[in-house]
């Protein structure tokens, strides 16, 4: 998980949660709690914005089908 279109993605293929990884770290070490707190206002952020892109409302509404651009992220058959 690098930015919220990945969460997005990942929740789109049937994940039920993802972890941010080494992100809250980053922000962390850069600001302290508030590092952090930016951290997570920017992942949302990133989000909201993937979801109006995708044109959905809800989590709900994703599906496997509106991820076509994340190729790392698509299953390997």
């Amino acid at each position: 998980i690098m930015n919220g279109a990945d969460i997005v993605a990942a929740l789109a293929l049937g994940a039920r949660f993802t972890l941010i990884g080494r992100a809250y770290l980053y922000g962390l070490m850069a600001g302290g709690r508030a590092g952090v707190d930016k951290t997570i206002s920017i992942l949302t952020d990133q989000i909201t914005r993937t979801m109006r892109l995708l044109q959905v409302t809800s989590l709900d509404e994703l599906t496997p089908a509106h991820v076509t651009q994340l190729q790392r992220l698509v299953p390997r058959a």
